[in-house]
C-alpha cells in the first residue's frame, strides 16, 4: 500500500489551480500540491464539497483558496482567473482535473449524454487551457497538466465506457497538441493519466462482482489511490520537469502495457 509522501518543498511560492478539486482525486492533489510550498487553488462546482475541502486544508496550515467554477463556462473560468491575478499577480500552474463518468453503449448513449460528457472531460479541458495561455505565455513561465485516464489509452475496459474513453483520448491528443504551440513561450503542456482509482465517482453504485473483476485485471492486484497521483502531478507542476513537453505519465498499476 502507498505510504505517506515526503514532501520537499518543490513548488514553494506558487500559485496552483485544481479544477475538481473539492474531492477524490483532485482533493489529494490540492493537499499534496500545497504540502510542497504552494497555493493550492480549489476550484469546483460543488458549494458544500468546496468549503469543506477549502477548511480542512487550511485546518493543517496550508494555503488554500476556494472558487465556484464550472469548467464549461468560459465567463466563470475568466472570473476566477481575473481574481487570482488580481490577489497574487500571478498564475504558476494549472491540473485540469474536473470530470464526469458515463456508461451506455454505442447503441443507448443519446446526444445529450454524448454532449454532457464532452463538455466537462474535454470541453472544459479546452476552455481552461485556452483561457490560461495568455497569462502564461505573457509571463513566460508556467506548467498545464491535464488528467486523463487509461480509458484514454486503451478504449476503456467496461462495456459502456466508450464515450467517456473518448473524451479522455481527445485530452491526451489535446495536450500534445497544446504542448507543441505553447512550449516556444515556456509553458510546458503535460498529462496524467490514472488507471483505476478508489474514489467517489468511479466506486458509487459499482455493483461487488464487477469490483472484483476489475482488480483481477491489474497486475498489482489491487486498486489505486487518489493519493498514488500527486507525485507524478507535483513532478510534472515543478521545475525538475522544466524539459519535460507534451508528455503523458501513465499511473496504472501495470493495466495497460504496451
Amino acid at each position: 500500500m502507498p505510504k505517506e509522501r515526503r514532501t520537499s518543498m518543490r513548488l514553494q511560492g506558487k500559485v496552483i489551480v485544481i479544477t475538481g478539486g473539492a474531492d477524490g482525486i483532485g482533493f489529494a492533489l490540492a493537499n499534496g500540491i500545497a504540502r510542497e510550498g504552494a497555493t493550492a487553488v480549489i476550484a469546483d462546482i460543488d458549494p458544500e464539497k468546496l468549503d469543506r475541502a477549502k477548511e480542512t486544508l487550511r485546518a493543517s496550515g496550508l494555503a488554500c483558496e476556494g472558487y465556484l467554477m464550472d469548467v464549461s463556462d468560459r465567463t466563470a473560468i475568466g472570473r476566477v482567473i481575473d481574481q487570482l491575478l488580481r490577489r497574487f499577480g500571478h498564475i504558476d500552474g494549472w491540473v485540469n482535473n474536473a470530470g464526469i463518468s458515463g456508461k451506455t453503449t454505442l447503441l443507448e448513449t443519446t446526444d445529450q449524454e454524448f454532449d454532457r460528457i464532452l463538455s466537462v472531460n474535454l470541453k472544459g479541458v479546452f476552455l481552461c487551457c485556452q483561457s490560461i495561455a495568455p497569462v502564461m505565455i505573457e509571463q513566460r513561465n508556467g506548467s498545464i497538466v491535464n488528467i486523463a485516464s487509461v480509458a484514454g489509452r486503451s478504449g476503456g475496459g467496461l462495456m459502456g465506457t466508450s464515450v467517456y474513453a473518448a473524451s479522455k483520448g481527445g485530452v491526451i491528443a489535446f495536450t500534445k497538441g497544446i504542448a507543441r504551440e505553447l512550449a516556444p513561450s515556456n509553458v510546458r503542456a503535460n498529462a496524467v493519466a490514472p488507471g483505476s482509482i478508489d474514489t467517489p465517482m468511479t466506486t458509487v453504485g459499482r455493483d461487488p462482482q464487477s469490483y472484483a473483476d476489475s482488480i483481477r485485471k491489474i497486475p498489482l492486484h489491487r486498486r489505486g489511490k487518489p493519493e498514488e497521483i500527486v507525485g507524478g502531478v507535483v513532478f510534472l507542476l515543478s521545475d525538475e520537469a522544466s524539459f519535460v513537453v507534451g508528455a503523458t505519465l501513465d499511473i496504472n498499476g501495470g493495466s495497460f502495457l504496451y
